[in-house]
């Protein structure tokens, strides 16, 4: 996640992104996680988490907690989405997974122009 963020923050560029991240678990360090998302509340990213595996695995727990954490106690924005695609997610069909990866999108853009972190 840092090194999304650098790399966001190098490019110079102002225009919203949107991160899709893909995991079959939680991550190493879940406070370093956290810190990372709420840094780039302020910044113009969007994070789409998507599990693969089991379902009832509580490394995604920690996910579904990222996607909600407070606001705007713990960031300025919801700047992240979670979904579950289970352990065989090339069976999803494809309009399936695309309103699943933009489900909260538009609504993190409208709130991100709000807050001015987009122009």
């Amino acid at each position: 996640m840092d090194e999304v963020i650098d790399h966001y923050l190098e490019s110079g560029s102002h225009c919203p992104a949107l991160v899709i991240f893909q995991t079959d678990g939680g991550p190493t360090s879940r406070p370093a996680a956290e810190r990372y998302l709420c840094k780039a509340a302020r910044l113009p990213l969007f994070w789409q988490f998507i599990g693969f595996g089991d379902p009832d695995d509580n490394e995604f727990a920690f996910l579904r907690k990222l996607d909600t954490l407070a606001v705007p106690a713990r960031r300025i924005v919801d700047n992240a989405g979670f979904f579950h695609a289970g352990r065989t997610p090339q069976t999803i069909p494809d309009h399936h997974l695309f309103d699943q990866l933009l489900q909260e999108f538009p609504d993190w853009l409208a709130a991100a122009r709000t807050a001015g972190i987009l122009r």
